[in-house]
C-alpha cells in the first residue's frame, strides 16, 4: 500500500495532473481578472505557477510543503513590492515582518484561497467520476456567468475541455499502467503512435467544436424572456429612481438595476447590471450619448430639473431642419457626424440623446406620430421631448410617445489640446462667469476643497490641474457597482466617497470631478447618458443583421460624466470613472485623433476583452480548424494506406487486381519497410538471398520471413490460383514482420544521424 501511494504520487501522473489542472484553473483567473485589482492577479497567479512547479518536484511530501510555505511567502512580497503595494523599509525582523503582516492583507487571502483549492482538487480529484463531476461542475459555470452576464467565455470554456480531455486521457493510461504493466511496457515502445492516436482525438474534438454552425435559438430561453419583460426587468413595471443615480433605475422595492435616471436628487447606493438593449447609433465616430446636464448640487445629489433654470426654444413637433445655433467656443474647430439613433426598446425619456453638440435632428419614421413637442436649450446643449410627462399616465403605444428613429447631425468639438494644456487662468477665466457653474452647497466639507489642492498643486495651469485630478481618482478609488455604505459617515455624497466609502461607480466618480474642479474655482456641471456601447460581433450580426455595424446600447451603459469649461476652448468632458474613456477629438499635426482605443468601451464591455486569455479571432479559428484537418486527413490517409497503396496499382494497369498481384506487391512493400528499418539489400541480391542474411542477423525472424517467401515465390512463378484465405495469411505475415522490426527504427535511426 504504501508503495502504491508512494507511486501515484511521484509518478509522470501526478505530474500530468497538475498541469492539466493548472491549465482548468487559469480561465478562472481570466475571468476574474477584471473584477481584481492587477496585484491581485498577478499574486494568484505566480502563487499557483509557484505551487504547481513545487508540487512537481520528486521530494516527499513534508519537504514540499516546507519548500510551498517559503515560496508563497517570497512571492507575496516580490509580487506586492513590484507593484508598490508594500515599500521595505527598517530590518527585516521585526519590522519589516510586522509591516508585511499589515500591508499584505487582503491581497494573501486570495493567494492562500487559490493555494487551498488547488491542493484540495489533487487530492480530491483522483477518479474519472470525480474528474467528470468537477469538469461538469466547471462548464456549467461558465455556461452560466456566459448566458446571464456580459462576459464572453466560450474561450475559457475551450480551454477547460482541453484541459479536462487531456486529463482524462492520462488517467485513462495511467489504470492501464497500473493494471497491466507488461502490456504498459510493450506501449511504452511505441510513444509516436500513442502521441498520434491522442493528438487525432483532440483534433477530431476540436474540428467538430470549430465547424458547428452557429445557429440562433429558435425559442428564447425563460430567463431572457424574463428579464425583458417590462424592458428587461422582472417583476413590476419601471418606476422613477429616488435613490438611485445616472446610471441606475429602481425596478422593484429591493432590486436596482443599472439604466437612465429621472431622479438624482440623492446619489449612491448599489445595483445590479441590466443588459436589455435601450438603442442602435449608426454613426462612423464614437461618441457618448449625452442626455442632460445638472448644476445644482445639494450634497446628497443634483437638484431637480425644475429647480434649474432653462431658456427653452420650441422646436416644432416632428420637425425637419437646424437645431438653434449653439455656440461651441471660438478657438475650437468642429467635426460634423451624422448619427442615426434607433430605439430598441419600449421607454419614453424625457430628452432625445446624440453626440455633443447636436446641430439638427431629423425624425425618420414616417409613420411617427409622436405627441409632443421638441424643446432645445442651447446653453446646455439638450433637446428635450416634450411628450415625457404625458408618457407617465398615458397607455398609449410606445411609438406615439416617442420618436422611434430619428437622424442627428452632430457638431463635434475638436480640441487644440496643446494650446488648452498651456492655457492659464488668467487668459481662460478673466471675463465673467456663469456662477451656477461653480455652485457650492453652504456647507462643502472644507476637507475635499484640500484634498484637491493637494492633488492638484503640480499642475501649472487649469487643464494640467484637472488632469492631475482626473488621474488621481482613477487610480485611488475602486470600481464597484455595489459600494459598502456601512462605512459612510458623512453627510455630504463628494465627501463620504473620497475619504470613507472610497469606492464606487461612475456617479460617485463624475459627482467628485465635477465639485472638486469647482473648488478650485473651474467651472463644471454633470452629464448623464449613455457611454458608446459595442459594435456587434458575428453572433449577434447573425441575429439582428438589421442593425449593422451600429454601436449597440444597453442598460448597462448607462453613464454619467463631467464637463469642465475652459473658456474659448469651451465644454471638454473628463473621465474620472476607472474602465471608461472618453471618446473626446483632439487636434494633432493637423489631423484630428482621438486618444481613447477605439475598441475601449465602458468597464462592462472591456471586462469581456480583458485577460490574458483574448477573444479568439477568426484567422486563429480557421487556423486552428485548418491544422485540426490536417491532423485528422493525415490519419485517415495513414489508416487506409493499404488501400490506397493498391488502388493506385489497380488504377495504373486499368483493372482489379489479382490475389497473386496483391501478394507479390505486399512482399515488396514489407521488403521496402525493411530497408527503412536498417536490414539492408544490394540491387543484385535475390529475394531468397536477402531474407538469407536477415534471419542470420535477426533469427526470430526466420518463421516470418520463410512463410512470406513460400507465398511471394508460390504467387510469382506457379500457375495454382490463390484463394483469399492465403490473401489474409500474407496480409498477417506482413504485419506480424512490421511488428516485431519496429524497435529497429529506433536504433537505425540513431545509427543514420550520429556525429
Amino acid at each position: 500500500m504504501m508503495n502504491r501511494s508512494k507511486d501515484r504520487r511521484f509518478s509522470w501522473y501526478r505530474i500530468f495532473s497538475v498541469l492539466w489542472l493548472l491549465l482548468i484553473a487559469m480561465p478562472w483567473i481570466d475571468y476574474t481578472e477584471p473584477l481584481w485589482f492587477k496585484e491581485t492577479t498577478a499574486l494568484v497567479t505566480v502563487t499557483l505557477l509557484t505551487v504547481a512547479v513545487i508540487e512537481m518536484l520528486p521530494l516527499g511530501a513534508a519537504w514540499r510543503w516546507v519548500i510551498k510555505a517559503f515560496a508563497v511567502m517570497s512571492v507575496w512580497r516580490i509580487v506586492l513590492v513590484a507593484y508598490q503595494v508594500y515599500t521595505p523599509a527598517g530590518k527585516l525582523f521585526p519590522d519589516q515582518f510586522r509591516e508585511m503582516a499589515q500591508q499584505f492583507t487582503p491581497y494573501i487571502w486570495f493567494s492562500l484561497g487559490a493555494w487551498a483549492f488547488f491542493e484540495l482538487a489533487l487530492e480530491l480529484l483522483t477518479g474519472k467520476k470525480r474528474i467528470l463531476v468537477f469538469l461538469a461542475a466547471d462548464l456549467v459555470a461558465f455556461a452560466i456567468l456566459d448566458s446571464f452576464t456580459s462576459y464572453y467565455l466560450w474561450q475559457n470554456v475551450a480551454w477547460t475541455v482541453f484541459g479536462g480531455l487531456g486529463w482524462l486521457v492520462s488517467l485513462h493510461f495511467r489504470s492501464f499502467q497500473l493494471k497491466y504493466p507488461q502490456g504498459w511496457s510493450r506501449l511504452r515502445s511505441q510513444p509516436v503512435k500513442i502521441a498520434a492516436n491522442i493528438l487525432v482525438i483532440f483534433a477530431c474534438v476540436l474540428l467538430i467544436g470549430i465547424s458547428m454552425p452557429s445557429v440562433s435559438p429558435v425559442l428564447t430561453d425563460p430567463y431572457t424572456a424574463w428579464k425583458n419583460k417590462e424592458n428587461g426587468a422582472g417583476g413590476s413595471a419601471a418606476i422613477p429612481a429616488s435613490a438611485a443615480a445616472g446610471a441606475v433605475t429602481i425596478i422593484a422595492p429591493q432590486e436596482v438595476i443599472s439604466g437612465y435616471s429621472r431622479d438624482d436628487t440623492e446619489l449612491g447606493g448599489g445595483f445590479e447590471f441590466s443588459y436589455s438593449p435601450v438603442m442602435a447609433v449608426d454613426t462612423s465616430v464614437r461618441s457618448y450619448w449625452r442626455g442632460e446636464t445638472r448644476r445644482n448640487y445639494t450634497g446628497k445629489g443634483w437638484a431637480d430639473l425644475q429647480d434649474e433654470v432653462r431658456d427653452y426654444e420650441i422646436y416644432q413637433e416632428s420637425s425637419t431642419g437646424e437645431l438653434p445655433v449653439t455656440k461651441i467656443a471660438p478657438k475650437v474647430s468642429t467635426m460634423q457626424v451624422e448619427q442615426t439613433i434607433t430605439m430598441q426598446n419600449e421607454e419614453v425619456y424625457p430628452v432625445l440623446f446624440g453626440g455633443y453638440s447636436m446641430g439638427s435632428v431629423e425624425l425618420l419614421d414616417e409613420e411617427q406620430q409622436a405627441g409632443g413637442t421638441m424643446m432645445w436649450a442651447s446653453k446646455e446643449a439638450e433637446l428635450h421631448w416634450g411628450g415625457y410627462k404625458k408618457a407617465l399616465s398615458s397607455q398609449e403605444p410606445m411609438e406615439r410617445l416617442y420618436p422611434k428613429k430619428y437622424k442627428v447631425v452632430a457638431n463635434i468639438p475638436v480640441i487644440p489640446l496643446e494650446e488648452v494644456q498651456q492655457a492659464t487662468f488668467e487668459e481662460l477665466y478673466q471675463g465673467s462667469q456663469d456662477r451656477g457653474y461653480l455652485q457650492l452647497p453652504s456647507e462643502f466639507p472644507e476637507r475635499v476643497r484640500e484634498l484637491a489642492v493637494q492633488v492638484t498643486a503640480e499642475g501649472s495651469t487649469p487643464y494640467r490641474k484637472m488632469e492631475l485630478l482626473q488621474a488621481y481618482l482613477r487610480q485611488n478609488y475602486e470600481y464597484t457597482n455595489k459600494p459598502d455604505l456601512s462605512r459612510k459617515k458623512s453627510k455630504d455624497f463628494v465627501d463620504a466617497f473620497l475619504f470613507e466609502i472610497k469606492q464606487g461607480y461612475c456617479d460617485y466618480y463624475s459627482t467628485s470631478m465635477v465639485m472638486m474642479a469647482r473648488s478650485l474655482g473651474i467651472p463644471a456641471r454633470w452629464v448623464k447618458g449613455y457611454a458608446p456601447g459595442n459594435q456587434p460581433n458575428p453572433e449577434y450580426l447573425q441575429r439582428f443583421p438589421e442593425t449593422g455595424m451600429a454601436y449597440r446600447v444597453n442598460n448597462a451603459d448607462a453613464h454619467s460624466w463631467a464637463e469642465l469649461y475652459f473658456g474659448e476652448y469651451g465644454w471638454i468632458p473628463f473621465e474620472a470613472t476607472p474602465g471608461f474613456d472618453a471618446p473626446v477629438l483632439y487636434e494633432q499635426d493637423g489631423s484630428v485623433v482621438t486618444l481613447t482605443d477605439d475598441a475601449s468601451v465602458d468597464r462592462e464591455s472591456a471586462k469581456q476583452d480583458a485577460g490574458f486569455l483574448n477573444e479568439i479571432s477568426p484567422k486563429t479559428i480557421r487556423n486552428v480548424f485548418l491544422v485540426a484537418l490536417a491532423i485528422v486527413l493525415a490519419w485517415v490517409v495513414y489508416q487506409l494506406r493499404s488501400v490506397l497503396y493498391f488502388g493506385f496499382y489497380r488504377l495504373r494497369l486499368g483493372r482489379p487486381l489479382t490475389i497473386e498481384e496483391k501478394i507479390v506487391l505486399e512482399t515488396h512493400r514489407v521488403v521496402r519497410r525493411l530497408r527503412w528499418r536498417g536490414f539492408e539489400r544490394s540491387g543484385d541480391e535475390t529475394l531468397r538471398e536477402s531474407f538469407g542474411r536477415w534471419k542470420e542477423k535477426q533469427p526470430e525472424l526466420t518463421a516470418s520471413l520463410d512463410a512470406l517467401l513460400r507465398e511471394f515465390e508460390r504467387a510469382s512463378y506457379s500457375r495454382q490460383a490463390f484463394s483469399p484465405n492465403q490473401w489474409n495469411i500474407v496480409q498477417e505475415l506482413s504485419r506480424k514482420l512490421i511488428r516485431m522490426t519496429r524497435r529497429r527504427t529506433g536504433e537505425h535511426f540513431v545509427e543514420r544521424f550520429r556525429i
